[in-house]
């Protein structure tokens, strides 16, 4: 058999698939000549409000309406930040609520110029390069950055636009309600059954990656508390919740606790 054309077709198969590759993971670049470093997220307190909704999903036409304050918010936090300027932001939790807010704001723009697919790979969204704190950066890098702080909710409630990740905010984070904010935002997030699934039928919990990297510190954490063995992930949450998301996992203590396999990105959007 002639295994010509079979190796040129996949040979074209190969040079979409890098062009594709190459494409969604090309830099982003933005013109900020002329912006002035500021601590001020009054263009991104604008997006929020007209593009999220009160669960946390993205309109995706009304970003694409409003995609011009989304940069201008952008542009700013690429010429501001605890490298570039740390004279604007001193404190600790000034700093948090800055990479809270950039993260929210670059998630929402790198789903808006891949056009809004259900599904993302990670080098189109937590992989790839853009302009902030005066260096190239990417949400992978904001993660990085979130995991040295003391509290390890931190990283888990950061915004973002997929399954995997804490929904998006209806307003800017601030050095004054952050924290308070994180902890609202863990509990929503395990209260969530579209993040933290409980299949009743083959009695198991599935957690998103994010969290479940904190699985065996959180257990060593449990038993070192309360003295005892044998505690899973379930148990070991529990004196971190309240309301309704305590009862959620109540409900399933003795389930098994699995990680989410999914190897691709789902995104939540407001249906056109």
């Amino acid at each position: 058999m002639n295994a010509g054309p079979c190796k040129s077709a996949l040979a074209g198969l190969l040079l979409i698939a890098a062009a594709g590759c190459q494409y969604s993971s090309t830099p982003i670049t933005l013109d900020t000549s002329g912006i002035e470093p500021a601590l001020d997220y009054e263009d991104l307190a604008f997006v929020l409000d007209k593009v999220v909704t009160k669960n946390g999903l993205l309109i995706p036409e009304a970003l694409e309406n409003h995609s011009d304050r989304l940069d201008a918010q952008l542009k700013r936090l690429a010429v501001t930040g605890p490298g570039i300027t740390p004279k604007l932001l001193v404190t600790a939790d000034e700093q948090l609520a800055y990479w809270y807010n950039a993260r929210a704001g670059w998630a929402m723009k790198l789903t808006l110029l891949r056009k809004f697919p259900k599904k993302l790979r990670r080098d189109e969204l937590i992989e790839r390069n853009f302009p902030l704190d005066g260096r190239m950066l990417t949400l992978e890098n904001i993660d990085r950055i979130l995991e040295t702080d003391d509290d390890w909710r931190v990283p888990v409630a950061a915004p973002g636009v997929t399954l995997r990740r804490c929904k998006l905010p209806e307003k800017p984070f601030t050095a004054k309600d952050v924290r308070q904010r994180i902890t609202e935002r863990f509990n929503a997030f395990m209260d969530d059954d579209r993040r933290v699934v409980i299949d009743t039928r083959h009695k198991r919990v599935i957690f998103p990656p994010v969290l479940w990297r904190y699985r065996q510190k959180l257990i060593d954490d449990y038993h070192r508390n309360y003295r005892t063995q044998g505690a899973n992930l379930n148990t070991a949450l529990l004196r971190h919740l309240t309301g309704s998301a305590h009862r959620r996992i109540q409900d399933a203590i003795g389930y098994r606790c699995v990680s989410s396999r999914s190897t691709l990105l789902v995104a939540l959007f407001k249906e056109r």
